[in-house]
């Protein structure tokens, strides 16, 4: 197949790195790494691996001489080195750089989400910490760093006006703050779309996730909602209008009534790791073929129901488990094991999500992080 003689480069090392390049390898496709460091989790599984940092410029137009598409692990890329990509020619770039530029800034995100009319919390921009009297604090207001948050970091709930820590936060966060509406919402959900330059979409199916100290612990599904098909038709004309190719995540609120969109990652997702072993196509083929402008073929579900758990470090000892039942672990290869780190997820199917779900927390408990 001609597409697979291009090479796919993909800035960064991590897990979601490692996860596109096993299947890369899996669907014959090539795949090149830029990362740090040979024991990053990606570097330990091709053989196409260059030793860069993908935060500096010479390091990434030396990579793209090597490879047809570029791709992403994390969106959290400079603005100097997007702004090359977007200007130079030598191979495409999946995500757009410009996009990319729009959604790893909170403010400009939000306003994405406006101007097609996506349902989100009300928002602003907080410029001056004197300005704080005038947002009126009737209620809680959530404050997001507008660069580099995520998992939390960069994210501050403001209960009364006169907060001293408040004050020490807003001066850390140099790219600015935005302010939303606390919402109280009865679940998180999300959901993740793909396309293709050719303009096929798919979508996976919506799911709920659990957040503990701010990370993802665990997902399950599918769910329903009576507004989702309301929204995928606000989605769809999002990704057609910004022609955006790849797999892109929204991190969802259910107030009970309406679905509001949180975040968005324009990327592979941790909130799609379940696709891996219930779904026809995961979502680390999905964007693979997406970046190639390969048909894109809608995944249809293995089984009844699904779960993932993500397994999140609570000491540096090193992880032990006994044997694996009834359900699949995906090991990330980290070196080191911390308070805090992914260090990899098990999937599972059921007949409910609740029951796959189950399966999983029962799993967790003979395993050693």
């Amino acid at each position: 197949m001609k597409s697979n003689q291009k090479t796919i480069g993909i800035l960064g090392g991590g897990q979601l790195a490692r996860m596109m390049a096993l299947k890369a390898h899996q669907l014959g496709m090539n795949c090149s790494i830029m990362s740090s460091s040979k024991d990053d989790p990606a570097a330990q599984v091709t053989s196409s691996w260059y030793r860069g940092d993908v935060k500096v410029l010479a390091d990434v137009k030396k990579f793209i001489k090597s490879i047809d598409v570029l791709t992403f692990e994390s969106e959290f890329a400079s603005l100097d080195i997007l702004t090359f990509l977007d200007e130079q020619k030598e191979v495409e770039v999946h995500p757009s750089p410009k996009l990319m530029m729009t959604l790893q800034d909170r403010l400009s995100q939000k306003q994405l989400l406006d101007k097609y009319k996506i349902p989100t919390s009300p928002f602003g921009q907080l410029e001056k910490i004197e300005d704080l009297d005038k947002l009126k604090l009737k209620k809680h207001l959530v404050f997001k760093a507008r660069k580099d948050g995520y998992d939390g970091k960069g994210t501050y709930i403001l209960k009364k006006i006169n907060d001293p820590k408040f004050h020490e936060f807003f001066q850390k966060q140099k790219a600015g703050v935005i302010w939303e509406n606390f919402i109280p919402f009865k679940r998180e959900l999300a959901i993740i779309l793909v396309r293709n330059k050719k303009g096929d979409i798919v979508f996976l199916p919506l799911v709920e996730s659990y957040q503990e100290e701010y990370r993802c612990l665990w997902v399950k599904g599918p769910v329903k909602h009576e507004k989702l098909n309301s929204l995928k038709r606000k989605l769809k004309k999002l990704v057609e209008g910004e022609k955006y190719v790849g797999v892109i995540a929204f991190e969802l609120f259910d107030d009970g009534k309406k679905l509001l969109v949180n975040e968005v990652a324009p990327r592979v997702h941790n909130t799609g790791h379940y696709s891996q072993d219930a779904l026809t196509e995961g979502q680390f083929s999905l964007h693979l073929n997406a970046v190639l402008n390969n048909k894109l073929f809608s995944p249809k579900s293995l089984h009844k129901a699904f779960a993932m758990y993500n397994l999140i470090g609570s000491s540096e000892v090193q992880a032990s488990w006994r044997k694996i039942n009834d359900c699949h672990l995906h090991w990330y290869g980290k070196k080191k094991n911390y308070a805090g780190r992914k260090m990899g997820h098990l999937n599972a199917i059921g007949s409910t999500p609740n029951q796959a779900l189950n399966k999983l927390k029962k799993m967790r408990k003979d395993i050693k992080i």
